[in-house]
Formats: C-alpha cells, structure tokens, sequence
C-alpha cells in the first residue's frame, strides 16, 4: 500500500497512483500482472474533496514525493491505516496511536542522495527518478521543498561546476562516464558533501571544492568510488578532498561524529521524538543491559548508557564501529559500551545479557535477519523497542516475536512527511 488508488476492472484489482479515494478517472492500463494490473492516470473525471494542488512544480513528474496532492491531515490517517493493515495481514493483533506528525512538512531531511542526469542538448542536472522508473526528472529551479535552503544551493553549486568543466555522467547502459550521485548530509549546521563517482579520481577538485566555499557554507567534501554495475548508491571507498571525513555534531544531546555512509535518521525532530520515548522507557526500567542490535555509529548505546551498567552495540559495517568507539570516547562512555563488529545472530548468543535486559531494534527496510529474532527469543530480554522504517516487514516480525512478547505501544511516526514511507517504533513486553 503506497499511497496508491485501488480500483477493480472485470474483477480485477488495479493500483493507480496519485488517484483518491471515491474519484472516477479515466487510465491507461501500464502493467499486466497476474494478480493485479497498474494504470495511470489520463484524466480525474471526478476529483475528490480532499485533491489539493500540489506545492512542488515537478510533482507529477517525479517520484521524490507521494502525498503532496491530499492534506497533511489526510496523509497521517493513510499512513496510520497502512501500519494497520500490514498487523492485521500478518496476524498481529494490536492498537495502533496516532501517527505523530513531522514539526516540518518541508525541508525536513537532513540528508539528500541525487543522481545525476543529461538531459537532450548533453546539459547535466540533478533530480530525482519518475515513478517506476530510473528517468530522472531535473530538481525545480528554486530547489526541491525535501532539502532545505543550503542543500539546494550546494547541489546547484556542484551542478554547475560539472556543466562547467564539461564532466560526463554515468550511463546505466554503456556502463560508462564519471558522475553519479550528488550527496549531502546535514549535521548541526555543517554539511558533508560526498559526490560518487564511476572513477578512481574525482576530476575538478579544486572547481568543486570553490564553487561550494563561495556559498559561505560551514562544508566538507569527500568522493566515493563505485564502479560497479548496480543500484546501490555507493560503493565501499570513501576519500577526503576538503576538511574532515567524519563530520561531528550531536543528536539528542549525544556528540557524534558521523562517517558520509554512516546510517543516521534523515528527520532531526522526528528522530528527537523517538528517541526520546526511548530514552524515557531506559529511564523507567534501568535494565541491566542495554543490546543496540543494528546500533550503526551507537547514538542509542551513548543515550541509554546513563540508565544501565552496560551496553552492547552490534553492527556490521567497519566504518560505523569505528565511528562508534570514537562516539563512546566522546560522551565518556568508553568504559560503559562495547561496539561489536559482526553479525548479529552470530554476536547475541554470546553475550551476557541477562532477562534484565532492553534490546533496540533499529534494521533496515528488509527488517531482521529471522536469526536475529530467534537468537532475541533464546535471549528472552525483558523489554524490546522495534524502530521501523517498512510496516510489512516489521509486522512479520512482530508474528515471529509473538511467540514470546506481546506489544505494549505500536506508534507511527512522520519521519518521511508528503511521501508514502512511515517510522514506526513499538516496545514490546515478554509474556
């Protein structure tokens, strides 16, 4: 469920993106499955109450957003109904809060990955792809409403340094050209510019590095080498060129300092909200262990360790422990938390966590490994807080942690507002 309209044609189910609930349109049938069928809008014939007009002039060209033509209002009801439907689908049985709205309905991410693109007179922008498609579709002349001021005014700088010195961009087909991707992440109020590129070397360095100085912008600059023929974003190298790789700051009162491929909430005051629920949870319990599984660069381990006698944050990614142990030093808590590096279902049944323990849960949109929650069910810790980005595989691990716990709070978050994605986080007890 994607925010999409569902119709039926002799019996069968078709999605239809952008249509409401109750409009009559006319479509194009674009996708034959054998269960369902996917269609575009032609024409609303019959426009719902709740169609707005969209605040961004490349909404119905590009898929960056989802939501922007209903009511904010309107939109949290949606992604309340989507949380419930997947429960109920996977045979969860629970209430489900209120979404808690996004302070900011724009500029409310601290981070922006943009491919980049040519378009037909060999003119290179930056844009997000049209739906269903890896098309991408130019930024709006005064910059997307997701980014805030100073990231729109970084990625035209460096756009227009790449038309400058006339560089190529990376064709998915011929497997050739150099630039792929413009990154930039917000921390506090300095910004770390990463460009990925097809290339060994990053060509124009000094051109990029000018064109961003002269925005008067606290700012880094790193380049990432990928190479390969995929979909992912970036590739395992990342080199300095300007200032320091690891950017410092601080969330939710926790000093960081945050590698440009480490993982970290991409909305500043959604992210203080959940944490701070869970913060609050750590404070009423004082467990004994505190189990960061999935913990990235330990933002959590660091915000719980006031509250138990010791933390373990497991994560996979080199660069992220190594983030981590420098964090821990940060805040004093280098004595109080162990950064593991490794798997998690292969880490957890060593460690000594005890049944006084709180463990946090915070995977990627695949959700956990289902060794991760049988190694947790063998573990039995007291308490466990679930953070969510995906409603369908958090609700199959919910029916697989059944078994044995039984949620006490499931709320949804705004974490990604005017696009269909939802945050969830739900703090489940042991039977």
């Amino acid at each position: 469920m994607e925010g999409e309209g569902v119709a039926r044609i002799g019996g069968c189910v078709v999605f239809i993106p952008l249509a409401l609930a109750g409009e009559e349109v006319r479509v194009r049938i674009t996708q034959v499955k054998k269960d369902f069928l996917r269609a575009q809008i032609i024409k609303v014939l019959s426009p719902s109450p709740d169609r707005i007009t969209p605040d961004c002039p490349a909404f119905f060209r590009c898929g960056g957003c989802g939501l922007r033509h209903m009511p904010y209002e309107k939109e949290l009801l949606l992604k309340r109904e989507k949380v419930e439907n997947c429960l109920k689908k996977a045979g969860v049985t629970a209430k489900v809060e209120k979404v808690f709205p996004s302070p900011r309905l724009n500029a409310s991410r601290n981070k922006a990955q943009v491919p980049f693109a040519e378009d037909e007179k060999g003119v290179i922008f930056a844009g997000y792809f049209k739906r269903d498609s890896h098309k991408a579709v130019p930024l709006p002349s005064e910059g997307c409403l997701q980014h805030d001021e100073n990231t729109n005014r970084i990625i035209r700088a460096v756009v227009d340094a790449c038309n400058e010195h006339s560089l190529s961009v990376y064709d998915e087909v011929s497997l050739s050209g150099v630039m792929r991707h413009v990154l930039v992440r917000r921390i506090g109020g300095s910004y770390a510019v990463t460009l990925v590129i097809n290339a060994d070397e990053l060509p124009c360095k000094e051109a990029f590095i000018s064109s961003i100085a002269a925005l008067k912008i606290p700012f880094s600059l790193s380049y990432n080498v990928n190479k390969k023929a995929t979909n992912v974003i970036t590739g395992e190298k990342t080199i300095p060129v300007f200032g320091k790789l690891a950017a410092t700051g601080e969330i939710c009162g926790v000093k960081t300092e945050i590698s440009p491929l480490s993982f970290m909430q991409v909305n500043d005051e959604i992210c203080r909200a959940i944490y701070g629920e869970v913060k609050a949870l750590a404070q009423a319990l004082r467990p004994r262990t505190v189990l960061d599984a999935y913990g990235g660069v330990g933002v959590i381990s660091n915000l719980l360790a006031p509250f138990c006698e010791r933390a373990y944050c497991v994560e996979i990614v080199p660069q992220a422990i190594e983030n981590g142990k420098a964090i821990a030093a940060l805040n004093g808590n280098a004595e109080k938390i162990t950064n593991i590096l490794g798997d998690a279902a292969k880490i957890i049944p060593s460690l000594p966590l005890g049944e006084n323990c709180l463990a946090v849960l915070d995977p990627p949109r695949k959700g956990c490994d289902k060794k991760v929650l049988d190694a947790l069910l063998t573990a039995e810790p007291q308490t466990i807080v679930y953070i969510s980005c995906n409603p369908a595989t958090l609700a199959r691990d919910l029916a697989l942690l059944g078994e044995k716990y039984t949620p006490s709070l499931i709320r949804p978050y705004d974490m990604f507002p005017r696009t269909f994605h939802v945050e969830t986080m739900v703090v489940l007890r042991r039977n």
